[in-house]
């Protein structure tokens, strides 16, 4: 994996701002294009991504899995890896049960072993494409007829998949069948070193292989309070253990406590004061320093901006400030 630093865009952009900015990230040395799943579609906006660019890898980090089945996730990467020449990257997350119910009207139980089955189904499709024929039976997905016109696609680029996750049985899984693994922002150099490493290490043991690589994202901000307010969206029962084995129970309780009584805004201040330092973030003055500090941890570096709290303008200002800097550190 590269050593310089990619870039993810911001959430909120169109097609065309996606093509415009991609190919000013590309400028600015970045060395990899990644797409959110949380306001447009990841595949559509990924495909202008490539459009505007000619040598970054570009990747969706992470689109969701379960709100989509595996054939027609399948479909789309296999299209974006041609039309891209192989610079696709696929990544996949399951997203939180309560949020996807919410966002999709989908339920998926035993994420981690579903993934498992999806990615599984993903990639039997893909060699039913590449043969002309196949077909895959598994524990939660059946897919008989992955070619319906006939027809074979030889000598198409293979495609990474990276799965994401944060608790150590999806992390498990990912170490035992992706290509890479997308960490998430709300993490800490202790529990990278904890519990994702071990996670993954366990994973590969059961498959006979290497540890994938860790993308690590950082959410870059102008200022402390905007990147605390991103994280109060993070800070949900299901991700508290990355608080609880970074020392940070006490926090961890209080948090989930504003929260729940809807005071965001003290909730921000807690995670400002106590545990920001700790977490995949960065104040646009100390890139460098905190590029330096989390490539100790992972293999690639991702930087985004805030979503939560900005408007769209805003959010593609920060974007083009943080690659202004990202240029600063690479001369």
């Amino acid at each position: 994996m590269s050593a310089r630093p990619g870039v993810g865009l911001p959430g909120t952009v169109t097609m065309r701002e996606a093509e415009q900015l991609a190919a000013e990230a590309e400028n600015a040395g970045a060395s990899s294009v990644w797409v959110a799943d949380v306001r447009r579609e990841p595949y559509l906006t990924s495909a202008a991504a490539l459009r505007a660019t000619t040598s970054v890898t570009v990747g969706t980090d992470v689109a969701v899995a379960f709100s989509r089945s595996p054939a027609a996730t399948a479909q789309a990467a296999w299209d974006l890896a041609g039309y891209g020449n192989g610079r696709f990257v696929l990544g996949l997350g399951s997203q939180v049960g309560p949020t996807l119910l919410s966002r999709f009207g989908v339920e998926a139980d035993h994420p981690a072993a579903r993934i498992r089955d999806y990615v599984m189904a993903v990639r039997a499709c893909w060699d039913a494409y590449r043969k002309g024929h196949g077909r895959y039976e598994g524990e939660f997905y059946a897919i008989r007829q992955p070619i319906f016109s006939p027809g074979a696609d030889e000598g198409w680029p293979a495609i990474p998949i990276y799965i994401a996750g944060v608790n150590p049985v999806m992390t498990t899984v990912a170490g035992e069948i992706a290509d890479g693994f997308a960490a998430h922002m709300f993490c800490t150099p202790i529990y990278l070193d904890r519990i994702t490493r071990p996670a993954l290490a366990r994973g590969a043991a059961r498959a006979q292989r290497d540890a994938p690589p860790v993308l690590m994202p950082l959410v870059v901000g102008r200022d402390r309070a905007s990147l605390a307010l991103q994280l109060t969206t993070y800070t949900v029962p299901a991700y508290r253990r990355v608080l609880d084995e970074s020392r940070l129970r006490d926090e961890a309780d209080a948090i989930l406590m504003a929260l729940a009584d809807r005071r965001r805004t003290e909730a921000a201040r807690i995670i400002e004061e106590r545990c920001l330092d700790q977490l995949g973030v960065a104040v646009l003055d100390e890139l460098p320093e905190r590029v330096k500090l989390w490539s100790g941890y992972a293999d690639a570096i991702g930087l985004t901006v805030p979503w939560y709290g900005l408007d769209a303008a805003a959010q593609v200002a920060l974007f083009r400030d943080v690659l202004r800097a990202l240029e600063r550190t690479l001369e």
